[in-house]
């Protein structure tokens, strides 16, 4: 979109001669062209961010965004160039492997299948994030149509939703979920547990509670240590403070040689990660998103770091051994 913008002079001015306040008042006035475009890109992408909660990327932030590319007087051009041509290197240097390792056809065709996966992974997530994003647009409409917010539509069960349509009003059971609220479900032998609301019992208040009470979970022990092992994502030493990142609305306190420790990583992480001197997260193998993003940057990354985050908080001092997966507390 910036190349775009950047082709178009008067655009290109209007963004860099306003605030972002303004650009937001100013919009509706845009030419119904530019203004088509740059609707289009937010309607295509503003879920990427998404995850499973939500929120999606408003258009404010767009405007933001580029507001400051331009102002920056990024060459947008180049930059797309750079990537391609980074792509069609490292296509060179996979035959340059093949061709040194001499792998036999089979063995070829299981690297391709390895690949493909690694890709997938990574495709999987962006499908299942944006059918989050549109299945809550058709619940805000749900709820609209019945007087509850979206969080209140959230909490009611498939077989509950077209009764809000046909008027029932669930408002009070869906507050009573909020507050305080179990859901429990046996699952038969060989079937799987029916999400329509069969089989599901829902438990709310003082016999959530009780519930909870007579049924005796796992408590995870979390023990105190200045040292934590994980799996080498990518190789390299760093050292720096610890920033607690998990959504994207904490990325604003991620500053250029912080240490990103995340539960898990996803697409709308990557401008934090970009920041970081080292990545660590609690989840995830060689092949999370962590790990690929990382290698991309060459920036040292620990993945299935277990319980680092409560360990771990924020501005905490930590030496990171990437080669050897191990992330230690340092006092400074």
């Amino acid at each position: 979109m910036v190349d775009w913008i950047q082709t178009i002079p008067k655009l290109k001015y209007w963004f860099a001669s306003h605030t972002t306040e303004e650009l937001v008042q100013l919009f509706p006035s845009l030419p119904p062209k530019w203004k088509k475009r740059i609707l289009k890109h937010h309607y295509d992408w503003c879920w990427t961010p998404y995850t499973y909660l939500g929120p999606a990327y408003s258009l404010d932030y767009y405007l933001e965004v580029w507001r400051g590319l331009i102002y920056e007087d990024i060459d947008a051009k180049s930059n797309l160039k750079a990537q391609k041509s980074k792509l069609k290197e490292i296509q060179i240097q996979r035959k340059k492997l093949i061709a040194q390792l001499r792998l036999s056809k089979q063995e070829k065709h299981w690297f391709d299948i390895a690949a493909d996966i690694v890709w997938l992974k990574g495709y999987r997530k962006d499908c299942y994030f944006h059918g989050v994003y549109v299945l809550d647009l058709i619940l805000a409409e749900i709820g609209k149509r019945g007087g509850l917010s979206l969080l209140q539509t959230k909490y009611l069960l498939p077989d509950e939703l077209p009764k809000v349509l046909n008027g029932k009003d669930f408002s009070d059971t869906a507050n009573q979920r909020i507050k305080f609220s179990v859901m429990y479900g046996k699952t038969l032998a060989g079937k799987n547990l029916n999400w329509s609301g069969k089989g599901l019992k829902i438990f709310v208040g003082n016999k959530a509670k009780a519930f909870l009470k007579k049924h005796k979970f796992e408590k995870i022990v979390v023990k105190k240590t200045n040292e934590l092992m994980g799996t080498c994502a990518c190789p390299g030493l760093a050292s720096g403070k610890i920033k607690v990142i998990n959504v994207p609305d904490e990325m604003e306190k991620m500053q250029q040689g912080d240490i990103m420790l995340s539960h898990t990583t996803f697409p709308a992480l990557v401008p934090a990660m970009k920041k970081a001197a080292a990545i660590i997260t609690e989840d995830g193998g060689i092949t999370c998103h962590a790990a690929i993003v990382a290698r991309e940057l060459q920036t040292p990354c620990v993945v299935g770091c277990r319980n680092a985050i409560s360990i771990l908080k924020d501005g905490d001092m930590v030496e990171v051994d990437a080669n050897k997966g191990i992330v230690r507390k340092i006092n400074k």
